[in-house]
């Protein structure tokens, strides 16, 4: 007989109490399983007191199961403790009584690496004790509608509690200043970071004459009295915080930046530059780009501005250093002239991938990159700091960031490998010699971010805490970046457009989804000594499911300090934020799941938001922005009754009496889809797939209400199926379709099309429309190897210009 079979004998030869019979054990196991989640205890540990409990009587040997060492979520169905459901909207104004945990999350820097380093350690740690804790049960996830809950969100039960920190000073304390923030520390005597940057990684300085083809053409430059013509601008969502784009113009030229595969299916970058007047292109340049990055790089160029007579590129690039066999990836600036043949002034590089850029109304830039480490096993001790550590600067000086100036949460999220938020500041008031200004990362953060003229904010979601979001404040006044404040909010927040600074004030709208845990025990229909067996040696302990408890939307608003001043939920129950436009006290959301709810909100009082009207259409707006008074434009997806995406959709809407918003106008471009068809009937039938770039690129829209003029990128796939039912003849058709607004109705003025066919891939992306601007009194459609100029009225081509 081996020792499990001699230790079940033992346990059945001992007489049981009464209050040790199944039944009485089953209560006591049931009312405590919900308090704990599993502990994780180990094999051994369980073998050891299971022996333990041969030494003295059974009863004994219970009780200890029951004082939680083995209180392994074992009741028959235990349920984690969830919030009551709200089904009605509600105004909630901040209660004197509603308690606010104060956080100092990011409000300081590291004292050193080493205190990094032993963070991302116990993080690691964390996250294999997690591994341990599930290793023998398995995870059933009950099925979720796509619109109901985000792939990002972990199903999470979340308690509802609004956290925040402050610091106005942004010296590391608390609201109260007299407590700092816990962070773990390493034992004995730190050493004292030098305050100049330890050079990491220094690069060969790029050239200066990058490759160019130019036309013969090219104009030389004539000084002239006469003014530049009004033109057209990428939109801002706050006045004179500039934004970034793929193209841009002075009103003389415009600036294009792409990449392209060519004949050979090689992609290469660019920058085009096209001399423009009265509708005529008088001369263009061609930059090929990689060659300033060396042959070992991997080229993604992503953004654009022209600002102080320099123009800054913005992209990632990536490659494998040999020397360490790593991958490194970083974002980048880089700077050349303006003019004719633009000329590379300097290159800025942050470690990470590029997220984000603003330039301030001061001179600033502000450029955000997500940066992952490798996992903590590969670092290889703390004194590798470039594996753990990003790094940034000019060509010439790449260096680790300080450890002061990487800022910390209170403690970091269980992780094998660290995420940062980078964000650094370069000086560009100083034409033809931008210089760094200054740098702060977030450790163990990710997110979007929004740029006021005074704050930046980031948002960065928690998956593993629940359905909630970090907001930091961060103040970037004369270019240097402190932190400020922080909070911790219920909810997802989509990007830029759902936050919104406004008379000191900060508004944000998120997606909440509070999710209910399950636990089911195998055992449950075995014996007592069985089941009381099988816990004790961890075998097919159970399983977790969880469902949707709540799913709502809500508008939060709070002061500078991140205290929640008011708040209003229970919009778009069991849908998510699609949209949202901040206008003055007004917010507008639209939310989905089957229709299209827009939802006029006042703001006028801070401390109790007010839901005036709600309007329902089908479909949903994924862009909203401002037409003129009493007027707002939406792009998005169209839908029918049953919530089904059925095509693309242009809708104005009359927000002149918020209580009583209506759609004015709609343009749809529907799809034609062979949802129910004879497979021995295909022959010759089409199928029509309409989508539009700018349900993804907001910045794809032309916009101008001051010219009466909207414009929309329309890409149509259609599929022409053969006789086998599976083979198709593929037509990609390229529009760039130009509308008024007349009378409550949009008039369409005209269009840019190109058509590709034969599966000519090459040929659509080249062609592919995917940008307009005007100068005066023309209107210039832009692809990446096609620009065509037509008049602004009646939209008639007056010349093309192919690269």
């Amino acid at each position: 007989m081996n020792n499990d079979d001699k230790l079940r004998e033992q346990m059945k030869s001992e007489p049981v109490p009464d209050r040790l019979k199944p039944e009485n054990i089953k209560i006591m196991l049931d009312n405590e399983a919900p308090k704990k989640k599993r502990s994780g205890i180990s094999m051994a540990g369980r073998i050891a007191a299971a022996a333990a409990a041969c030494t003295v009587i059974g009863g004994t040997a219970v009780y200890s199961l029951n004082n939680g060492k083995f209180n392994n979520k074992n009741a028959t169905v235990s349920e984690a403790p969830v919030q009551q459901d709200s089904s009605e909207t509600g105004t909630k104004p901040a209660e004197k009584d509603t308690e606010i945990k104060k956080q100092a999350s990011y409000m300081s820097g590291a004292k050193n690496y080493d205190q990094i380093y032993t963070m991302f350690k116990e993080a690691k740690l964390k996250s294999e004790k997690e591994q341990n804790k599930y290793k023998s049960d398995d995870f059933v996830m009950e099925e979720a509608d796509e619109e109901t809950v985000s792939s990002a969100e972990a199903p999470m039960t979340n308690g509802g509690e609004y956290t925040g920190s402050t610091d106005a000073k942004g010296g590391g304390l608390g609201a109260g200043g007299d407590t700092e923030p816990e962070v773990p520390l390493v034992e004995g005597e730190l050493p004292t970071e030098p305050k100049t940057e330890p050079v990491i990684e220094t690069t060969t300085e790029p050239s200066t004459e990058p490759t160019t083809e130019t036309t013969t053409e090219a104009p030389t430059e004539e000084p002239t009295t006469e003014a530049d013509p009004e033109h057209s601008d990428t939109y801002y969502q706050e006045q004179d915080v500039l934004e970034a784009d793929i193209v841009k113009t002075d009103g003389k030229r415009i600036y294009y930046i792409g990449s392209a595969p060519n004949k050979d299916q090689v992609f290469s970058n660019f920058l085009r530059v096209a001399d423009v007047k009265d509708g005529k292109f008088t001369g263009h340049t061609s930059i090929e780009l990689n060659s300033d990055f060396g042959d070992n790089e991997n080229i993604n160029i992503t953004d654009m501005y022209i600002y102080n007579d320099m123009i800054a590129i913005l992209g990632t690039d990536s490659y494998c250093d040999e020397s360490d066999n790593y991958y490194y990836t970083h974002t980048f600036v880089s700077f050349y002239t303006t003019g004719d043949e633009p000329k590379l002034i300097d290159t800025y590089k942050q470690d990470g991938y590029y997220n984000d850029v603003r330039i301030s109304p001061d001179g600033y830039m502000f450029l955000i990159s997500e940066y992952s480490t490798c996992s903590f096993e590969e670092i290889g001790g703390s004194d590798n700091i470039r594996k753990y550590i990003p790094c940034y600067g000019m060509s010439k000086t790449f260096g680790a960031v300080e450890a002061e100036d990487i800022l910390l949460p209170s403690e970091f999220d269980s992780a094998f490998w660290l995420n940062y938020s980078i964000i650094g500041s370069i000086d560009l008031n100083k034409s033809g010699a931008p210089k760094v200004k200054d740098i702060k990362t977030l450790a163990d953060h990710s997110g979007c971010i929004y740029c006021s003229a005074d704050n930046l904010y980031s948002a960065a979601g928690r998956w593993e805490n629940g359905n909630t979001t970090d907001i930091t404040r961060i103040s970037i006044k004369d270019g240097n970046i402190e932190p400020q404040a922080g909070c911790t909010i219920d909810g997802y927040v989509k990007d830029q457009f759902s936050m919104s600074e406004y008379n000191g004030y900060f508004r944000v709208a998120a997606s909440y989804t509070e999710m209910k845990e399950t636990f089911h025990r195998y055992s449950d229909d075995e014996g007592f000594i069985d089941g009381l067996w099988d816990r004790i040696k961890g075998e097919n302990n159970g399983y977790y499911t969880y469902e949707t408890v709540k799913q709502d939307n809500r508008v939060y608003v709070l002061d500078m300090d991140m205290n929640m001043v008011g708040m209003v939920d229970g919009l778009g129950i069991n849908e998510q934020v699609k949209s949202a436009s901040f206008s003055g006290n007004m917010a507008y959301i639209v939310t989905f799941r089957q229709t299209d709810p827009l939802y006029a909100i006042d703001l006028s009082d801070p401390a109790n938001p007010v839901v005036l009207s709600e309007l329902k259409i089908n479909g949903f707006s994924s862009y909203m922005q401002s037409w003129n008074d009493g007027l707002l434009l939406g792009f998005g997806n169209d839908a029918d009754d049953d919530g089904r995406i059925t095509g693309i959709k242009l809708t104005m809407f009359d927000n002149s009496d918020p209580n009583n918003v209506k759609a004015v106008d709609t343009v749809t471009w529907k799809n034609d889809m062979l949802y129910d068809y004879d497979w021995d009937d295909l022959d010759g039938k089409t199928e029509k797939y309409y989508s539009s770039s700018a349900q993804w690129d907001r910045k794809a829209l032309l916009i101008a209400p001051e010219k009466n003029l909207i414009g929309v990128p329309v890409e149509l796939d259609e599929y022409t199926y053969h006789n086998d039912g599976y083979s198709s003849d593929q037509k990609y058709t390229s529009s760039y379709i130009f509308f008024s607004f007349e009378d409550g109705k949009f008039v369409q003025k005209g269009d840019v099309t190109s058509v590709s066919e034969n599966n000519d891939a090459y040929i659509y992306y080249v062609s592919f429309y995917n940008r307009a601007v005007y100068i005066g009194d023309y209107v210039y459609t832009l692809a990446a190897n096609k620009f065509v100029a037509s008049d602004i009225h009646t939209l008639d081509i007056t010349d093309e210009l192919v690269f």
